[in-house]
């Protein structure tokens, strides 16, 4: 079976995207081609790219199953043939079944156990593909770009195979610092151009200039895009302030001022624009909304102990923590990642929002909480991308609705306050169940959670269409419908610039 990086068709349109393909049919109209992704046959508003990225993703939210859109849900970690699980999680995926495609590129074994995340069944790649049709995952292996554009080559190929096509979006944590791997932080480093840890940046730039940071990333751009990398867990907008919290290394330093001026630079270079993701471009995640930096102790809010964030002192969340993300939004970045943490009234001053209100500090963990992300975040920043929750909140970090099961907690996140992803383990299931509560009378014969109402914790269909087209949305934007595929020769080219 040759692999799909040697069985590539490309189509180019005049003053349109670049069409290719492996094994998916494409239609010619009007000297133009197109790719047949909604499987119609026609030049149906889901297959004309001359439609926007939000019409496409409109219509097809109306052509996908049900099963297929709860399957989009998700996103959670996967794993590559060549490259075994390493480090603190390698003793929990020990017991996966050794098994690969034929190409040796998929890893195509089975798990079953249990991980910081919670307990789960997985399948291989290809039936997690096309029988579960999972798009989403995040990639931690330590990869060469031609490695990562071979893996993206050959699942986006076993997509083709569907009925209907979505591409896979692979996301990745920070590739481009120096510093010690740490598990669901920097997994990867060393590989593609290697620039100092962000607190070095950002020294750099208190010591010089701002275009450092355009060049670093435009770096990024470059060589995700050519590797097929086209979704960045990446950057921290948090001010640090508290000194204590483990995840200070990774942040843009103490000053409001100057990570939102790092935020207005790096965002649009790495995707591509100042008004969001372009073809070329990488989808930016800007994390840890509404600021991690609040620690109570400096606790790390993956634990019980650290489930807090706490303002201390007046104006502080105002002052401190929102500017950098404000500035992120008007830098368009595509998504934004809530943390684990809920915001603490009792050991907290008043703090007010960017319209001089009182904040309302309901102890939900960020993720749940409608006011911090409908109110705050979209309706006074006018955020309009979409919300991707911190990895594990649904199954283990579920902090202020530990009374809520499984099912709830994902009604309560999507439904309610508005998350459109939801990261850690992939749980059709429990999404299924989410939606089916909305039609089959659950509540009728079972208790409703004290506090709750049904339509907060069940999963309708204008929320599951909301969430689906809104990351749709993205992949239109990116043209990662039209063209997925990335030249393995010529990612490893573009990574060994020497400039770089």
């Amino acid at each position: 079976m040759p692999k799909a990086s040697d069985n590539i068709k490309i189509y180019r349109n005049p003053n349109g995207p670049v069409v290719s393909t492996v094994n998916r049919r494409v239609l010619e109209q009007d000297g133009l081609t197109f790719k047949d992704i909604d499987g119609t046959g026609t030049l149906s508003p889901v297959n004309d790219w001359r439609n926007s990225p939000a019409e496409r993703a409109a219509a097809y939210v109306k052509t996908l199953s049900v099963k297929e859109k709860v399957a989009q849900l998700f996103i959670s970690d996967w794993r590559m043939a060549k490259y075994p699980i390493t480090g603190p999680m390698a003793d929990l995926y020990k017991d996966i079944e050794k098994k690969t495609d034929e190409t040796g590129i998929l890893d195509e074994g089975e798990f079953r156990g249990k991980t910081i995340f919670g307990e789960q069944y997985l399948p291989g790649t290809s039936p997690l593909l096309k029988d579960w049709f999972n798009r989403h995952v995040i990639l931690r292996a330590n990869a060469t770009p031609a490695d990562l554009a071979d893996w993206m080559n050959q699942a986006d190929a076993v997509c083709e195979e569907c009925e209907h096509f979505i591409p896979v979006a692979a996301a990745s944590n920070s590739r481009n610092e120096n510093g010690e791997l740490v598990f669901g932080m920097n997994d990867a480093g060393g590989v593609l151009a290697t620039w100092p840890g962000t607190l070095g940046i950002a020294a750099a730039v208190k010591g010089s200039k701002i275009d450092l940071v355009d060049k670093f990333a435009d770096t990024i751009r470059r060589e995700w895009n050519a590797c097929g990398l086209r979704k960045g867990y990446m950057y921290m907008a948090d001010a640090v302030t508290d000194p204590r919290w483990q995840r200070t290394y990774g942040t843009f330093g103490e000053d409001p001022a100057l990570i939102s001026e790092i935020m207005a630079h790096i965002i649009p270079r790495i995707q591509g624009s100042d008004h969001g993701v372009t073809e070329d471009g990488v989808a930016v995640t800007t994390k840890h909304f509404p600021g991690g930096g609040a620690r109570e102790n400096g606790f790390d809010p993956h634990y019980a102990a650290g489930q807090w964030n706490v303002y201390a002192t007046p104006g502080s969340l105002e002052t401190y923590h929102l500017p950098p993300f404000a500035a992120a939004v008007k830098a368009g970045t595509s998504s934004i990642m809530p943390y684990y943490s809920k915001p603490a009234a009792a050991k907290s001053a008043v703090q007010h929002d960017l319209a001089g209100n009182t904040v309302e500090m309901k102890p939900y963990g960020f993720a749940y909480n409608k006011y911090f992300i409908d109110t705050m975040l979209r309706g006074q920043m006018g955020f309009d991308g979409y919300i991707n929750s911190d990895t594990g909140i649904a199954h283990n970090m579920a902090w202020g609705v530990e009374m809520l099961d499984v099912p709830e907690r994902i009604g309560f996140a999507v439904a309610n306050a508005g998350v459109d992803i939801i990261s850690g383990l992939f749980d059709n299931e429990a999404d299924m169940e989410a939606y089916n509560r909305d039609k089959n009378g659950y509540y009728e014969t079972h208790p409703l959670p004290e506090g709750f109402a049904k339509e907060e914790l069940t999963l309708t269909d204008e929320a599951l269409d909301r969430a689906v087209a809104r990351t749709l949305t993205e992949l239109f934007a990116l043209r990662m419908f039209e063209n997925p595929y990335r030249d393995p020769d010529e990612a490893a080219h573009i990574v060994a610039t020497p400039s770089d």
